[in-house]
């Protein structure tokens, strides 16, 4: 994911990225197929850095949190950064500026690689607990079987008896 800044002339810029999914690396366990990319990028220049702000969208395969089937998850994040030289002098006082925020090139290539950007944003886009509905009714506990798709066989344990006082504590 090479973004070469030579090419543009007149700022502010506004690139749409489509990125190939071969060049995201999976970033959790439970992604497992990135499917499309995009990135929509703002690029304003001042001096000797140039400002991007960008919106990355992402289309997912995510396994659900609780029957395990895939499901086709929109990733939807923005980001902020700061495209400057490698060797820059200008930022002196580290307690203010965060490092994080800046992607350095290399002399005068003017060109950076945006992976570990689009990597970092998509890791925070993903929800914690993916699902493949809001009434998903995960698996048995006992058996294993997908309570989406019908019921099983096993028999559910009453709860103890000595709980029953409790059990229209909220619905009152």
């Amino acid at each position: 994911m090479i973004l070469d800044l030579r090419k543009y002339e007149d700022f502010p810029v506004r690139e749409l990225l489509d990125i190939e999914p071969s060049q995201v690396r999976l970033f959790r366990d439970d992604v497992k197929k990135i499917i499309s990319v995009l990135i929509d990028l703002s690029i304003q220049k001042s001096s000797e850095e140039y400002f991007c702000r960008s919106k990355i969208t992402a289309r997912v395969m995510l396994e659900c949190s609780r029957c395990l089937e895939e499901t086709l998850t929109e990733l939807y994040e923005t980001a902020d950064f700061i495209i400057c030289s490698a060797n820059r002098t200008a930022v002196k006082d580290k307690d203010i500026v965060d490092d994080e925020d800046y992607v350095y090139y290399q002399g005068d290539e003017l060109r950076v690689d945006l992976s570990d950007i689009v990597y970092q944003t998509l890791i925070l886009a993903l929800p914690m607990k993916p699902l493949c509905s809001e009434t998903c009714r995960g698996l048995c506990p006992r058996c294993g079987m997908n309570l989406n798709t019908g019921r099983c066989n096993c028999r559910v344990k009453e709860p103890d008896e000595r709980w029953r006082g409790l059990r229209n504590l909220f619905n009152q």
